[in-house]
């Protein structure tokens, strides 16, 4: 399974909703500041905590797979 194209593919959908920081309780870092991101507005996405956890998932299976 592809999880790095998975991953992209879902913050892909995310930001395609357009939503509203404010409306949400968390922002995610598209690439982690760990690996190079920043903080600009096309880096960050607003998620919900079950959103989160699922990008993080993404996440770590891309990178330790």
């Amino acid at each position: 399974m592809n999880y790095e194209k998975n991953y992209y593919d879902y913050m892909s959908y995310v930001k395609s909703l357009n939503r509203k920081k404010e409306d949400y309780d968390e922002v995610h870092h598209i690439i982690p500041k760990s690996l190079g991101g920043n903080n600009d507005e096309e880096n960050l996405v607003p998620l919900t905590f079950r959103e989160h956890y699922l990008a993080h998932y993404l996440l770590w299976k891309f990178i330790h797979n």
